[in-house]
């Protein structure tokens, strides 16, 4: 069973293998497709990977948690991907 796309922030739908992004306006709802994940995504997880990369070779506990914290917060922006960059309420410092 597939969940139910989430309005005002990109979803990837695997039945149509393609971005939605489902807006709410006053009208009613506009939709927005797009093949190719959307930037913030890309580099989103290229900034996880980097700091798994730093994870996995630390040896100092604080370190790996300060990394792991970090990890966390992009992951919880990912979760808030809007169509626009400004519209997330979390800071993009990370």
């Amino acid at each position: 069973m597939s969940r139910k796309l989430t309005p005002n922030r990109w979803n990837w739908d695997g039945n149509s293998k393609r971005w939605i992004f489902i807006e709410l306006t006053e009208e009613g709802e506009k939709y927005y497709y797009q093949v190719e994940p959307p930037k913030e995504f890309i580099e989103l997880t290229m900034k996880i990977k980097e700091l798994n990369d730093k994870l996995i070779f630390t040896k100092d506990s604080e370190e790996n948690a300060k990394l792991f914290d970090k990890m966390m917060k992009i992951s919880k922006r990912l979760q808030c991907m809007r169509k626009n960059e400004d519209d997330c309420k979390l800071s993009p410092n990370f």
